[in-house]
């Protein structure tokens, strides 16, 4: 038995983003979990997990296509796709190694449930489960929910269920709903039909890519980051998108840059308990002004993302059919993607002496965006990850925008009446080990 529904905002647009992957790639879009099992009995492991998949509709949940529309299918009952293994565990990196192996699995987008798993035991009793969900029924958020919750039903304790999302999927047909609908589709076609923005070139299916990424690990930079947004009132995320802006402004000779964050639609209290996929990106027009300060940059970028945020709700294929027939393609609709995700509550310290890291990926992702920024606080450290095309940002240009973010938090903290203009004329002078590395290392040939 099962209950059919069309699918929610969140769920479409993952699916029209899985959908642009190459389908060697498919794998990408797994979301990994490694959740420790070491001191519950095997009944208690089971008993948590049964009550999980009953309680969050998401584990239940498999997609079709129903006369080309896609659908989703809630079953009453599944039997939990959990391969169980009965083994020693012999060192600390069994259950990363377990994991990213699961995690290489590509999962199918229709006919059957989108996660998969594997519990190790050890002579009957449970060590550790890993997890791998389709980002078509989970987004990063709904992964740690789901953690708190298993480890809350293990512990026997109350779990207070978020929205599900069939309820999200009905919940677009509201008055409401075709309101907000309205009003993003108007601010998508003032961002669409704006030709001072610039259209960066996407490669088309199949051509050949060299994208690049280099990740710079600092302690100190999310403090920074942090002090300035207390100072200028914003948020830290925004200080890093602004920041981010300037250098990609620098390196383009664009004064006016679209740039993608992240809403997980989450505002709410309500939907920050739904366990499901509620991401959507949503372009924010960028305005780079040498002459304005950094506190009137900053600040400048905090408002335009609040008012792009209230239209972040809306359907992937309406918003599409808007678009030029030549800029349809998924990333073309968001060429450059910047992403926040704060892992946990640990504070960062502006004055950490830890000295800053950078390190190039030797085969980063090569479909997607031509400029991807992913922003990952956790532990105090943060971690700046930019991938690019080439064309857009060479090698040594990249460099350059890490070093710009990085001395420009700092900045935006200390000098937040320096001017743009100034940060970027600074940023070839140098900038102090603790924020970035005095000899970065550059990407082999």
């Amino acid at each position: 038995m099962f209950i059919e529904a069309p699918l929610s905002n969140g769920q479409l647009y993952s699916l029209r983003e899985i959908e642009s992957c190459p389908p060697a790639s498919l794998a990408d879009a797994n979301l990994p979990a490694t959740w420790d099992l070491r001191g519950w009995s095997a009944e208690r492991v089971d008993t948590a997990l049964r009550e999980l998949v009953e309680r969050h509709e998401a584990l239940r949940t498999s997609y079709h296509l129903r006369d080309g529309v896609p659908v989703q299918r809630v079953h009453a009952r599944v039997d939990p796709p959990i391969e169980r293994v009965d083994r020693a565990v012999t060192d600390f990196g069994d259950p990363d190694r377990t994991t990213t192996d699961l995690l290489g699995e590509a999962i199918p987008m229709t006919g059957g449930l989108c996660w998969r798993g594997v519990l190790v035991s050890t002579d009957g009793a449970p060590m550790f489960l890993s997890l791998s969900f389709s980002h078509l029924i989970l987004d990063v958020w709904s992964t740690m929910e789901l953690a708190a919750r298993f480890r809350a039903l293990a512990a026997g304790e109350p779990v207070e269920p978020g929205p599900a999302p069939v309820e999200l999927a009905h919940g677009r047909r509201s008055e409401l709903a075709r309101s907000r609908q309205a009003g993003a589709e108007r601010y998508w076609r003032r961002v669409l039909a704006d030709e001072t923005l610039p259209r960066f070139p996407c490669p088309s299916a199949g051509e050949e890519s060299r994208r690049i990424q280099a990740t710079l690990f600092s302690h100190r930079l999310g403090g920074a980051a942090a002090a300035a947004a207390k100072r200028l009132g914003v948020t830290p995320p925004a200080v890093l998108l602004a920041l981010v802006a300037a250098g990609l402004s620098k390196h383009t000779g664009a004064d006016r840059i679209a740039l993608s964050v992240m809403s997980s639609n989450r505002f709410s209290e309500e939907h920050r308990k739904a366990v499901g996929t509620l991401n959507q990106l949503i372009p924010v027009v960028a305005a780079v002004d040498p002459g304005a300060t950094l506190g009137e940059h900053v600040t400048r970028l905090h408002w335009a993302c609040a008012k792009a945020y209230r239209h972040a709700g809306y359907d992937i294929d309406r918003v599409t059919a808007l678009a030029p027939a030549g800029a349809r393609g998924f990333s073309t609709l968001f060429p450059c993607w910047f992403n926040y995700l704060r892992l946990d509550g640990v504070a960062s310290d502006p004055a950490d002496e830890t000295p800053a890291v950078l390190e190039w990926s030797p085969t980063p992702r090569q479909y997607g965006q031509p400029f991807d920024v992913r922003v990952t606080v956790r532990d105090g450290r943060t971690a700046l990850a930019v991938r690019t095309d080439p064309d857009l940002v060479p090698a040594a240009a990249l460099t350059d925008l890490l070093r710009t973010v990085a001395l420009g938090a700092h900045r935006a903290a200390t000098e937040p009446d320096s001017t743009v203009r100034e940060l970027l004329s600074a940023v070839g002078t140098g900038v102090p080990q603790p924020l970035f590395p005095v000899l970065p290392d550059r990407p082999n040939p």
